[in-house]
């Protein structure tokens, strides 16, 4: 489904947290608030020109894959620059396993 600004434009934007009123930008940022993945709820974004920057931090690539994803439900959208980062708190199974022999 293609999201246009109309559509999204009835979501709109949490007040008082956008600095950029541009209809694209906050049809992209209403999009991610909209997400059913809460945590693309946090990302920034801006759009210029058809190309959608995403910035933040999530836990998983799966969730960073997610975030592009849902831009790019947005009508005329060429390129997105997704600069989101992927931190985990926890070990990998590869650290867990070196841990595990460290302590031996």
């Amino acid at each position: 489904m293609i999201a246009t600004l109309t559509d999204l434009q009835r979501i709109g934007p949490p007040s008082g947290l956008e600095s950029d009123q541009d209809p694209p930008t906050v049809a992209a940022r209403a999009l991610l608030r909209s997400s059913g993945y809460h945590l693309l709820r946090t990302l920034q974004c801006q759009v210029s020109n058809g190309v959608v920057t995403i910035r933040g931090t999530v836990p998983s690539f799966f969730l960073k894959q997610m975030a592009q994803e849902e831009v790019l439900k947005l009508a005329h959208v060429r390129e997105v620059k997704n600069l989101v980062e992927v931190s985990t708190s926890e070990p990998t199974a590869l650290e867990s396993e070196e841990q595990r022999w460290q302590q031996v």
